[in-house]
């Protein structure tokens, strides 16, 4: 795991990552630290990382900036700070974790488990994911997806208006972010259940779905003997 720390106070920075590092211990092949945000944003621009650990008051500057100008890409964020009043917004745009300052190894150890987990915990979940199209970042709220469909190493999002944007994040690390009515049917889609207008039984083991949109997709057989218990189908 590729792991930066974004923080102006060193002894924190370097608290942080002494904490992680027992955390994680092998499973670590990178911890780097910097400590403004300039250099946060060329180290970013140059290197590939899995997870962000980032301060929001960065010498006076908004550490949200790094998230406004990056946050298509491919990396889980975990805001670590004492501006607690900006974790609704911070969860909206797409971070997997806010931790108050002041936080503890424990929690940092729940932050962790997260990108584990299959799903957002109430209300830490996004409301809008950022695309990118050429030198802009766009919002697209949840609700105008109708469905995801794995890209390789990207996701595509199948709008309601028929068009098809592309998302900087295979669909293993967008599932932690999604609110529980989502769920995974097939290794290829994400859909949220609440849109299933019908399924549909091909016999031999294949199954397909049907949204209320019209989009028939495949379920693998594992995903329907789920939905089937979830949904009383």
């Amino acid at each position: 795991m590729r792991i930066l720390i974004v923080e102006d106070e060193r002894p924190t920075a370097e608290d942080i990552a002494f904490l992680v590092r027992e955390l994680l211990g092998t499973e670590i092949t990178m911890l780097h630290m910097e400590h403004t945000l300039e250099n946060a944003l060329i180290f970013l621009k140059e290197k590939t990382i899995d997870v962000l650990l980032l301060d929001l008051n960065l010498n006076a500057k908004d550490g949200f900036q790094i998230l406004q100008q990056l946050v298509s890409r491919s990396f889980h964020t975990i805001i670590i700070s004492a501006n607690i009043h900006r974790a609704i917004e911070a969860f909206e745009y797409g971070v997997l974790d806010f931790i108050p300052k002041p936080y503890s190894s424990e929690r940092l150890q729940i932050a962790f488990n997260r990108l584990k987990d299959n799903h957002a915990t109430d209300g830490h979940a996004i409301k809008y994911l950022s695309v990118k199209r050429g030198f802009d970042i766009h919002l697209i709220p949840l609700e105008d997806i109708r469905y995801f469909k794995s890209d390789n190493i990207y996701v595509e999002l199948h709008l309601r208006d028929g068009g098809v944007a592309i998302y900087d994040k295979p669909l293993g690390q967008l599932e932690p972010l999604l609110p529980a009515r989502y769920s995974r049917i097939h290794k290829s889609y994400i859909i949220n259940v609440d849109h299933i207008a019908s399924f549909q039984n091909l016999g031999g083991g294949q199954y397909r779905v049907i949204l209320e949109t019209g989009d028939v997709l495949p379920v693998s057989r594992y995903c329907f003997k789920e939905l089937k218990d979830d949904l009383t189908i």
